[in-house]
């Protein structure tokens, strides 16, 4: 999902003159997005670029921010929901979109040194994947013609290769151009691709290039492929012309950065829905991102209506078809109550569990072997080993540790099999600290019903506001060398609040 807004002469993401950004950001995850693409300019990181639009009764501490430490706000939330961040670059200043990088106020240099800024700023953000280099250049724009000052293949290398100089790990998505080789066969503003096949990207570290490309319907602009007798049967030979070759000939990955529509002609409908079965389901098709959050979007509208709150359910319902998680899953447990009703009272009796470890075992997998690291990781495995299905509200695990340093401590869930937001946890403070545990992670569940022999797996993650290091080596859960799931004899397993398996500490 893109949500604009640092881009523009607000100096802030939209809306927030009607809600909370917390609020946006757990609507979009609720919504089952799982990355954002966040629009900036450089004009954004000047001491004079003050944000406007923003009602502080509704987002107090983001009064007295401005530019990196309005979007440390929206970054730093955004990461403890789980959600993943692409910086975009979206044009030098808030004035408007430029066809090249650059412009005589906000030089290459200083492009490049915003982008190895930020690149150092979040680097030990790992939810930040990555930066979007520029957006949409166009003629004089050219790929690959030896021009230093309108050449974007050449460009788009150098501040490649200097962001992964200050940080290998983030992906580089290069955005295509609109018109190759001098023909006047052109696609839309950085989505022409074809100079990949005789000039591509070259970046010193392997496997960080990913093409992107946009794409709109006939509402946004008139081009040929609209018009032609067999629209919309065309669309998809006219895609693979400019950027589906990259994907479908195993050149590189392309990410859709952008398409959006406002779904009000029937022309629209059919780009719309033709695009996204060209797209793909799961893990297996093309990544994307929709535009846009906004409503205030004046081509598209957004997945929002004018209220700023309110869903627009005809873009939703058709976009669900291609949402999936990060792991390329979607997998639903079934949560209907197992109950046994009486022949003579119609009373339901709750399901039951024995009280020891045989019927109920917990398992516990350490995704993070660091004992000096920034985050602690774990994947845990409940097991109904008994003959009776197990209520999961009944259930409750507990993973003890030394927090080392005061900072504020976020928690999330990467993954579960029955949906993370069906899993409830909270970090809570010992009130008699030991030398091995002044902490614990406490984690349940809201709803659901594990069945005789049935597992579910929860994937969840810990770190601080500052991403500064704990020290594992003295946790009293933590087991250095789990690479696989083992008995959680270092957990607590609870069952209706009473210990069950694993141990506590003394």
């Amino acid at each position: 999902m893109n949500w604009s807004g640092f881009e523009t002469n607000t100096f802030v993401v939209h809306g927030l003159q009607s809600r909370s950004y917390e609020g946006m950001l757990d609507q979009i995850k609720s919504l089952s997005y799982n990355t954002i693409r966040l629009p900036y300019s450089n004009q954004l990181f000047d001491s004079g670029s003050k944000p406007s639009g923003i009602d502080y009764s509704k987002n107090p501490d983001l009064q007295g921010l401005q530019g990196l430490q309005l979007m440390d706000k929206i970054i730093d939330y955004a990461t403890g929901v789980r959600l993943h961040i692409i910086l975009d670059q979206h044009r030098p200043d808030a004035g408007g979109q430029s066809a090249l990088w650059y412009t005589t106020a906000y030089p290459e240099t200083r492009w490049i040194a915003d982008w190895q800024m930020l690149a150092s700023h979040y680097k030990d953000n790992p939810m930040v994947v990555g930066a979007d280099l520029h957006n949409e250049p166009h003629a004089p724009a050219c790929w690959g013609c030896g021009q230093p000052a309108i050449d974007w293949q050449a460009a788009a290398e150098r501040a490649g290769n200097a962001i992964l100089a200050v940080n290998p790990n983030w992906l580089i998505f290069v955005e295509g151009v609109d018109c190759y080789g001098g023909t006047s066969d052109c696609n839309w503003w950085g989505s022409n691709l074809a100079g990949v096949r005789d000039h591509p990207v070259k970046l010193n570290v392997p496997d960080r290039l990913v093409y992107s490309v946009h794409d709109y319907p006939a509402s946004v602009h008139g081009q040929s492929w609209f018009s032609a007798a067999n629209y919309p049967a065309n669309l998809p030979a006219a895609w693979d012309k400019y950027w589906g070759y990259v994907e479908k000939g195993g050149i590189a990955p392309v990410w859709v950065g952008e398409f959006g529509t406002h779904l009000q002609t029937e022309q629209d409908r059919q780009w719309f829905s033709s695009l996204i079965n060209y797209l793909g389901k799961g893990a297996s098709g093309i990544n994307r991102t929709f535009w846009s959050w906004n409503p205030d979007s004046a081509d598209t509208g957004g997945i929002l209506m004018d209220d700023w709150l309110t869903v627009n359910s005809d873009k939703q319902n058709q976009l669900q078809a291609i949402l999936f998680l990060m792991n390329g899953k979607r997998i639903e447990l079934a949560v209907t109550p197992v109950v046994t009703a009486t022949a003579t009272s119609g009373a339901v009796a709750a399901p039951t569990v024995a009280t020891g470890q045989a019927a109920l075992t917990l398992a516990y997998q350490n995704e993070n072997q660091s004992t000096s690291t920034n985050q602690i990781q774990m994947a845990l495995k409940f097991t109904n080993t008994g003959n009776s299905p197990i209520a999961l509200t009944s259930v409750m695990a507990r993973y003890w540790y030394t927090v080392d340093t005061p900072q504020e401590q976020v928690l999330a869930c990467d993954y579960a099999t029955i949906d993370c937001q069906h899993v409830q946890y909270q970090i809570v403070k010992m009130s008699s600290p030991q030398p091995n545990a002044d902490t614990y992670l406490e984690i349940g569940f809201t709803e659901g019903v594990l069945t005789t022999g049935a597992s579910i797996e929860v994937k969840l993650r810990v770190h601080k506001s500052d991403w500064s290091n704990y020290d594992q080596s003295n946790d009293y859960s933590f087991v250095v060398g789990a690479n696989n799931y083992i008995p959680a004899q270092h957990m607590g397993l609870y069952y209706k609040g009473k210990l069950i398996g694993g141990s506590e500490p003394a």
